[in-house]
């Protein structure tokens, strides 16, 4: 009994004397948080990233890439909420001289997003009103609020560029905003431009992966660049082909509805659009051949406008044949 009585006196002692753990400082938490929020955020889970963020703002709260990328997950998020949140993260960065090119490019992308919403409720109500004059007024009203939030967010995109040159994302800003706008000449120069950005980024990701020695999470991130190279080029055809179809130019819409199927890439949206253009040059076999794929692909209900439209046009098509 004494010896064990001893034993115990002895690992008393020596966990007593054993070094502690030394505690993070606020520095050392920081960077972690920093460290931990960047990488979560490139790997898609924007909520987890913006929960790291948030402490590394409790630590530092004017630390800008931070905030940053808390506007930039909210972005992501995509509800009214969170654009009204991300639009108060960047207008304090750029009111604080903040000349970083993603804080301009993340407000002017809320912007346009909130012109989308004011464009939507103009609409809506426009087509539910009968005759009122107060109503009238609040569509006009909404549909200025729209442009006024698209002619900021072009502004925004603009001055990101360098002797006319900038980041693919500032580029694609360009040609959705002027879109909206209805500058269809000005968004199809812009489209083309970021066309061949696009074809050269696709390229470049294409030789790192067959020429590179990558780690899992290298090729991972290549892996994730060349598919939003691909996308990119895909809805920036569609974007074209949707502009010069308005144009009345269906020949060079109809081209490059091709080229998204070259890619490789089979969309509902494109045989939608290409059966259309193809039954107004009075291309009927091939509209309908469109059209059955569209219905193939598409996963709404039998009841969707679209759906429907898709059913009428195919009948218009072989009435005419």
């Amino acid at each position: 009994m004494k010896q064990l009585t001893a034993l115990l006196l002895v690992l008393t002692a020596a966990c007593s004397s054993a070094p502690k753990e030394r505690e993070m400082t606020e520095e050392q938490k920081l960077d972690l948080y920093v460290t931990t929020a960047t990488y979560l955020y490139e790997d898609g889970s924007y909520v987890r990233a913006q929960d790291q963020a948030v402490k590394a703002l409790e630590i530092e709260p004017r630390n800008r890439p931070m905030r940053r990328m808390v506007g930039w997950v909210r972005i992501h998020m995509g509800k009214p909420g969170d654009l009204a949140i991300a639009e108060q993260f960047f207008r304090e960065l750029m009111a604080e001289g903040d000349d970083d090119p993603t804080t301009a490019i993340g407000l002017a992308s809320v912007l346009e997003r909130l012109g989308l919403a004011y464009d939507k409720r103009s609409q809506e109500i426009a087509q539910g009103q009968e005759a009122d004059s107060s109503q009238e007024g609040r569509a006009r009203e909404f549909a200025s609020k729209a442009r006024d939030r698209w002619a900021e967010a072009l502004r925004l995109f603009e001055g990101t560029l360098v002797e006319g040159e900038g980041s693919s994302q500032a580029i694609n800003g360009l040609q959705r905003v002027h879109a909206l706008l209805g500058n269809y000449e000005e968004s199809l120069a812009w489209a083309q431009r970021l066309l061949e950005r696009s074809e050269q980024e696709l390229n470049a990701w294409r030789r790192i992966l067959q020429d590179a020695e990558l780690t899992e999470r290298e090729e991972k991130l290549m892996r994730t660049n060349e598919g939003d190279s691909l996308s990119l080029q895909r809805d920036t055809h569609l974007l074209i082909a949707t502009l010069l179809h308005r144009l009345s130019r269906a020949e060079e819409a109809i081209a490059h509805l091709d080229s998204v199927l070259d890619l490789g890439l089979e969309a509902p949206q494109v045989y939608s659009l290409r059966a259309q253009l193809r039954h107004a040059s009075g291309d009927y076999g091939g509209a309908i051949s469109d059209l059955d794929r569209f219905l193939s692909l598409s996963d709404q209900p039998f009841e969707h406008p679209d759906v429907q439209r898709a059913f009428d046009l195919r009948s218009a098509c072989e009435a005419h044949l």
